[in-house]
């Protein structure tokens, strides 16, 4: 492995991205160590970096240190694409983004690799083991409780929190509380000269004094607000919030992986599964999700853990609400009574006569010397209940009932008033209380849970893996794959009863029926059909629709994900590794002087490469005119058929006429269809016959069009069907 130096040794990264890594990472050293742990999901998160380039930078590195990439053994665009295609297969079964993503690392390795091969083919062997064993139930649940888990974000987003305050008369100590960020969720103060605790101590809920000598106010010991803390404070005892929000943050991965904890257990075991639960601290996970279970995902003590907790979060809750009605009720009732009371004076009038009162304001103990007894009475009872009634509403106990006495002004007047400075303070006793002992409980919780820190991110890194791990092992049993046979003492490729992939895949999805394995050999592999002899370059013949294009597909398909460690679509595979491989579909564009040259440019780099390579080629004869097309291929054949180390496999329509001008014998394979059958499809037997050659059948695609068509069409079709059955006789 190659080590990194700085982050300017990685292809990508220029001066504005360094930038960018470095201030948000904090310096080189971890934005290094965050690409190097292939943290896609850390590196997307950088602003102005997407997933995308993140990809790019992190492959880039991963190419530089591994020294090896995915274009060194796979050289043609085409045959990119098709491993492009297999790897997006293999990412649909993934549940996190970071599984998606590390999979794009991985790629066909060459020989100096055999050893990486190898090790990943032990490991996925162990993915289709689990995957195979797994019950219906455990499938669900694993991808379920997966895909809830991304990496952790480390940072804690600051939360600003109401009522709390940290004072200090220690200039270092606060530096320290500055530099620690706690400036960000409270207030935070050092006392001047002359300043005191308890100036401060009115206006919050919670005062935390930190004294590291110990001086401080006596007059401190008065007040119920106020913690004092010594020289051996720390963060968490200021702002155990602060580890809280680490876990709110992240509370469903958590959450998922402490669930995903307790199944790790239950996993039918090998060496692979056996490695992930060994990264997995069940016991800190179990603790943790007791914990998480007690907080929420705001970093709030949840409901149902403490019943005074719930009562003082529900009365402040309800407190606006509880304060209006009361006091609604309160006037609409004495307005009831006073109508229906039997006083000498009119129930009407003695109304009038307290708002016109209220309106001069007389001294309020005239006015109750001036009323009857009765209505004073009224009032004084009627108040009492509206009292009784708001300590109801908020669910106060006997002892906290005083608490609500003054809250209602005792003038009488109509509106009866309440006093807004009693209101004031009864609101903030109960936020008071509440914040203290939210903190209580929040400090204790947090003590245990920044013990806890690293096992989380261990064993969510460790889920991470196992995801990637997984996705593989489903995908290899829903596509049926094995682990294939390599070894460098073989030459070619030898493949037994092999389907293709992407046929595979339409499959699954209810296109069509089953896919027809086929049996294919070229070079030399302990697999050698009857009429072949380790021949190192073949041409395919046949017929149209009969499956040429799919077969070299499926053997280029097997190649990539075998040298990449990937279980294969085929029941026995025997293969090298090959430093090369290389597939070229058939031209679809418009023949040109232009195309063709630049095309027999890229196949001479092939024929004078000296590496060991598989070349494949689909109809080559379409880049130039038929009449030159056999002469172009019999030169390349001529050449490739020298070279030991090169496997080459050309399918054509032109292999009788290649065969009359190649100056050196060439085995000729072929896959012919046999006629319709009662659908009007193609009866084909996929797999080719060795050392034969066969013919191509337009006849029987023009002989189902005759058969479909109607009217004038269908003569058309039967003329042309006559000159092909005509021509074949002769």
């Amino acid at each position: 492995m190659v080590s990194l130096e700085g982050l300017s040794d990685i292809p990508g990264v220029g001066e504005k991205v360094k930038k960018a890594l470095i201030d948000h990472f904090g310096n080189e050293a971890v934005a290094l160590k965050v690409i190097q742990d292939s943290r896609v999901d850390l590196v997307a998160s950088v602003p102005g970096i997407g997933t995308r380039q993140a990809v790019n930078i992190i492959k880039a590195a991963f190419e530089i240190q591994f020294g090896a990439s995915a274009n060194m053994v796979l050289r043609s665009p085409d045959v990119r694409k098709i491993f492009e295609s297999i790897l997006n297969i293999v990412r649909g079964y993934a549940n996190t983004s970071y599984a998606k993503d590390k999979l794009l690392l991985y790629f066909p390795l060459p020989p100096s690799k055999l050893n990486i091969i190898n090790e990943r083919q032990q490991y996925f062997a162990d993915a289709m083991d689990l995957a195979k064993k797994l019950s219906p139930d455990q499938k669900r649940e694993l991808t379920q409780l997966l895909s809830q888990v991304r990496g952790l974000y480390r940072r804690v987003k600051p939360k600003r929190i109401r009522g709390r305050v940290v004072l200090t008369n220690d200039e270092k100590t606060f530096d320290r509380l500055i530099n620690e960020g706690v400036e960000k969720w409270c207030p935070v103060y050092a006392l001047s000269e002359g300043e005191n605790v308890v100036d401060y101590a009115k206006g919050y809920d919670l005062v935390l004094f930190i004294s590291p000598l110990g001086v401080f106010d006596e007059s401190i010991d008065l007040l119920d607000n106020v913690e004092i803390l010594g020289k051996d404070w720390s963060i968490g005892d200021v702002l155990p919030e602060m580890t809280v929000s680490f876990y709110s943050r992240n509370y469903r991965v958590i959450d998922a992986a402490c669930k995903l904890g307790e199944h790790f257990s239950t996993l039918p075991m090998n060496t692979s599964v056996e490695k992930f639960l060994s990264g997995i601290d069940i016991d800190s996970l179990t603790r943790v999700g007791e914990i998480l279970k007690k907080i929420n995902e705001e970093g709030d003590i949840t409901t149902g853990i403490d019943p005074d907790l719930d009562r003082y979060r529900a009365a402040i809750k309800a407190f606006p609400t509880a304060i209006a009605e009361v006091e609604a009720w309160l006037n609409e009732e004495i307005k009831s009574r006073i109508v229906k009371s039997e006083v000498k004076l009119g129930g009407q009038q003695i109304i009038s006569i307290l708002q016109s009162a209220d309106i001069d304001g007389p001294d309020p103990s005239a006015m109750r010397n001036m009323l009857p007894a009765e209505i004073v009475e009224t009032f004084t009872e009627t108040i009492q209940e509206a009292e009784d009634k708001l300590v109801q509403m908020l669910d106060l106990t006997t002892r906290e009932a005083d608490w609500v006495v003054g809250v209602i002004s005792e003038e009488i007047a109509l509106p009866v008033r309440l006093v807004n400075e009693r209101v004031n303070d009864l609101e903030d006793t109960l936020t008071r209380i509440y914040s203290e002992k939210q903190f209580g409980m929040i400090k204790k919780m947090a003590s245990e849970l920044e013990s806890l820190k690293r096992p989380v991110m261990d064993a969510v890194q460790v889920l991470l893996e196992f995801d990637l791990f997984l996705a593989v092992g489903l995908f290899a049993v829903d596509y049926d794959l094995h682990t294939p046979d390599i070894s460098m003492e073989y030459s070619g490729v030898g493949i037994r009863k092999a389907r293709n992939l992407f046929l595979v895949e339409s499959m699954l999805k209810g296109s069509h029926g089953e896919v027809q394995p086929i049996d294919y050999a070229i070079g030399k592999t302990p697999f050698r059909p009857e009429g072949t002899n380790g021949e190192n370059v073949a041409i395919l013949s046949g017929a149209n629709s009969g499956g040429k294009t799919t077969t070299i597909q499926t053997l280029s398909q097997i190649v990539t994900m075998a040298q990449t460690g990937l279980p294969v679509p085929a029941e026995v595979a025997h293969l090298p590794v090959f430093e090369e491989i290389y597939f070229f579909y058939k031209s679809r564009g418009m023949v040109n002087a232009g195309a063709f040259e630049a095309t027999l440019k890229q196949f001479a780099d092939i024929v004078v490469s000296e590496k060991s390579k598989l070349a494949l080629f689909d109809e080559v004869e379409a880049i130039t005119e038929p009449g030159s097309a056999a002469n172009v291929i019999a030169g390349l054949i001529e050449i490739l058929q020298g070279d030991p180390r090169s496997m080459t496999v050309i399918c054509s329509h032109l292999a009788k006429e290649i065969k009359e001008v190649c100056s050196v014998p060439i085995r000729i394979d072929g896959i012919e269809a046999r006629g319709l059958d009662s659908n009007l499809e193609l009866i084909v037997d996929r797999t080719p016959r060795f050392g034969y050659l066969a013919r191509s059948t337009p006849e029987l695609i023009v002989e189902r069009l005759t058969k479909l068509a109607k009217g004038k069409k269908k003569a058309v079709y039967e003329k042309i069907l006559e000159n092909l059955m005509r021509d074949r006789t002769q």
